[in-house]
């Protein structure tokens, strides 16, 4: 028999944001094992959409982490083609990851240490602050309040203060 209480609800919830969580990363690290570069007209739409102080801290990531960034950007794009704003958030979200650079395997377990709350290196504490980090970094280029937001709480569904719909746009982009 299927438990009914409030408690295995709730546990019920955890486990299957834990669920999601994890498939999420499992194709995030194949995606990075296996990027390609952004090819010439990719990154010319990577010029186009960003001002040259943000675009300049775009080329700093790796291949990998362009490659998403675009693709997020991509689908952000065919659901909200005229908001720029939102396609600028979805190209930077990940910034705070190209410093410092550590490779698919360190990013694997830096995940694996932070959700057990077990020590990691300085580099994976960078690594899992990378939102906070780079809106940091974003706000110095004065990128746009937007792409700021998101860079620091793209993990989050939603947050208060935002267009919620717009919000929805670059979260499931991101997933």
């Amino acid at each position: 028999p299927a438990c009914r209480s409030p408690l295995c609800e709730v546990q019920g919830r955890f486990v299957t944001a834990r669920l999601k969580k994890a498939r999420h990363l499992v194709r995030r690290f194949f995606g990075h094992v296996f990027a390609r570069p952004l090819s010439p007209a990719e990154q010319g739409f990577v010029d186009r959409s960003l001002s040259r102080a943000c675009a300049d801290l775009f080329w700093l990531q790796s291949d990998a982490d362009q490659r998403h960034a675009f693709t997020t950007a991509a689908r952000v794009a065919a659901r909200l083609p005229n908001d720029q704003e939102a396609i600028e958030a979805a190209l930077l979200h990940d910034i705070g990851k190209w410093r410092p650079y550590i490779g698919p395997v360190s990013r694997s377990i830096a995940t694996i240490l932070d959700l057990a709350r077990l020590p990691m290196t300085n580099d994976m504490r960078a690594y899992r602050d990378h939102g906070p980090l780079g809106a940091m970094q974003l706000e110095a280029a004065r990128c746009g309040r937007l792409a700021i937001e998101f860079a620091r709480h793209h993990s989050t569904e939603e947050i208060d203060g935002s267009d919620a719909e717009r919000w929805k746009v670059l979260y499931e982009a991101d997933s």
